[in-house]
Order: C-alpha cells, then sequence, then structure tokens
C-alpha cells in the first residue's frame, strides 16, 4: 500500500460503507386514495425521510426509489438522489380510487448506520401514508 492511500483509509468516515433498506409492504388506506392523495404521500415521505436522514448524520444519497402498485397493474414509481429534494413520480395511478396497495422502496444512503436507516425509513412512510402497513423484509 502506498503512503497517500494510508492516509484515505486512516481519513475515512465511519460510516464510509452505504447502508441499505430494502422492503416491500402491504398498504391498507384508511380511505380509498386517488393518485393525488398518493403523489401527496410520497411527497411527504421524502420529507420527513429528508429531515431524518440530516438529522442522522446523511452526507450522500445514493438513492432513493420505490413503487406503489395498485390492482390492476397500475405502478406508481418514484426516485431521488438528493437528501432534501422533491421526487421524480410517474402517473401510474389513472383509474379508480385505491383502497390497498403494494409498496416497493430501496434506499442506499451514506453517513447513517442500517438499524438507524431502517427506523427512519419506516417512521417516514407510517407519518406519510397515515395507513396502516406491514413491512416485509
Amino acid at each position: 500500500m502506498k503512503p497517500h492511500e494510508q492516509d484515505v483509509l486512516r481519513h475515512s468516515p465511519a460510516h464510509a460503507r452505504p447502508a441499505i433498506f430494502a422492503a416491500g409492504a402491504e398498504v391498507a388506506f384508511a380511505r380509498p386514495a386517488l393518485a393525488a392523495d398518493v403523489e401527496s404521500a410520497v411527497t411527504r415521505f421524502f420529507a420527513a425521510l429528508g429531515a431524518g436522514l440530516f438529522d442522522a448524520g446523511c452526507y450522500l444519497v445514493g438513492h432513493i426509489k420505490g413503487t406503489i402498485a395498485a390492482p390492476g397493474g397500475e405502478d406508481f414509481t418514484f426516485h431521488s438522489t438528493a437528501l432534501r429534494a422533491r421526487p421524480r413520480m410517474t402517473d401510474g395511478l389513472a383509474g379508480s380510487p385505491i383502497g390497498a396497495a403494494i409498496l416497493n422502496v430501496n434506499v442506499i444512503v451514506f453517513g447513517v448506520d442500517e438499524r438507524v436507516l431502517q427506523d427512519i425509513v419506516t417512521s417516514a412512510w407510517a407519518q406519510a401514508l397515515e395507513a396502516e402497513i406491514v413491512w416485509q423484509r
């Protein structure tokens, strides 16, 4: 190992490896949700997630992405690669209001312990969706 490589290793942050959260969940909405309701919930999720990650010391987002799949094959997708940015979303839910859906989410960040990341993600979704969520990892 060259001397400058040793310095890089010695000065690496404690959480230099990514923390990963990947899970699916069954979501039962308290009342049927329209596409606009789902978009608002995703926006609230990103706000809560960004605040939680920032407070936990996150310094880099690999990505935050996911899908909300409704019965009938309609998928609403979202993603971002920034900590406090509005997510990019598709208009995949064009039909009738939905009462239940399957949520899949994948989050890769740096600077946060993986157990803390799990708590931040699940808490942010619980706040955003105002729905019963059963996570499956």
